[in-house]
């Protein structure tokens, strides 16, 4: 049997989710190999002031995890620059198979990844900011991947491991109208909130949203709403609206900003509190939820509803995502389930690399 062409992946990140993926990539890569035919090795991980190149450093970093300290310096930057090194030693992309995948949280690479799809490189993102937050940034993907048929994936950026947004993706894809979408996008507000209604304090539900890692190293920047802005204005961008996420029709979850997570503690936390018990009267429960409608809507902020519906089955830390159609009707398409979280995140990721692979 022919041996499959070897796809090489450039990495940029190694933190909460890049360590995690190195260790599945490397651990499944035989299988992958042998059911999807995609042998995948690993060019470059770089890191915003280091890097390894080749896949033999690859195998030590995952098999060392948090002890791998081989790593060369390199100068601050991510322009394109930064992959001379892997062309030099891997070929440029015209003769070598390759993977560009961004599992950073910085607007930084927003730039380095248009270039790469321009380029004829696959991109795969779990990084959010640059979809949502540049002005411009997701059409011009778009459209740089439609011009070089290169895959853009960027399905963690939304629902983690879950399959949020390739199933709009085939839903339009097949000809279908997405009239209204409805989505609790957030694992740590979906795991503080839905404590929460259980009657756990929600000091106790904060501390054990943290506890668990569904919650930034500062949980203010859940609380904030800004990841769960985030994810609706990227649905909202998937679907074809014209959104920025200025225009979004957000209520704050807090009350004011709050500098860190210690000044909110006492008087702001009781004020959160006593709000949220306020929203949910009784038979109820209360999630921070996004919307975004056909027409051009897109909101969010806290809604209730009924604990005998769909959102008073969930788990806390569980998302969920309806998605009404055209040809669906009055039942709306739903997908839920735990997607967030390093390492569900980084299989969302591996599953990305290797369809991005498979073209």
């Amino acid at each position: 049997m022919k041996a499959a062409p070897t796809t090489h992946v450039i990495q940029l990140g190694y933190g909460k989710v890049g360590r995690p993926l190195v260790q599945l990539t490397v651990e499944n890569r035989v299988r992958i190999e042998r059911e999807t035919g995609v042998r995948l090795k690993y060019a470059a991980v770089i890191r915003s002031a280091s890097a390894i190149l080749g896949d033999d450093l690859a195998l030590r970093a995952a098999d060392r995890g948090t002890f791998f300290d081989e790593w060369t310096a390199r100068a601050p930057g991510m322009t394109l620059a930064v992959l001379d090194p892997v062309f030099d030693r891997f070929g440029l992309p015209d003769t070598t198979r390759y993977v560009l995948v961004d599992v950073t949280a910085t607007a930084e690479m927003g730039s380095l990844l248009l270039e790469a799809l321009g380029m004829g490189i696959p991109v795969v993102t779990a990084n959010k900011i640059p979809l949502a937050e540049t002005p411009g940034w997701f059409e011009q993907a778009r459209a740089a991947s439609q011009r070089a048929h290169t895959p853009f994936r960027y399905e963690c950026t939304v629902g983690g491991s879950l399959p949020v947004i390739s199933t709009l993706v085939d839903l339009m894809m097949t000809g279908d109208t997405i009239r209204h979408i409805v989505a609790l996008p957030s694992s740590s507000l979906s795991c503080i909130l839905g404590g929460f209604n259980r009657g756990i304090p929600l000091d106790a539900a904060i501390a054990d949203a943290m506890r668990k890692g569904f919650t930034e190293p500062n949980p203010l920047t859940d609380l904030a709403g800004r990841d769960a802005l985030r994810k609706i204005v990227i649905l909202a961008k998937t679907i074809g609206l014209a959104i920025n996420i200025g225009n979004v029709d957000q209520e704050p979850l807090l009350d004011r900003d709050y500098p860190d997570f210690e000044s909110l503690r006492g008087d702001g936390m009781a004020r959160l509190a006593a709000r949220l018990t306020s929203a949910r009267q009784p038979g109820m429960v209360t999630y921070y939820v996004g919307s975004a409608s056909a027409d051009g809507a897109v909101t969010l902020g806290l809604r209730s509803f009924p604990q005998a519906s769909i959102w008073g089955t969930l788990e806390p830390s569980e998302n969920l995502f309806l998605f009404s159609t055209a040809r669906f009707g009055d039942l709306p398409v739903v997908v839920r389930g735990i997607g967030g979280g390093p390492m569900l995140t980084a299989s969302g990721v591996l599953a990305d690399v290797i369809k991005a692979a498979q073209g």
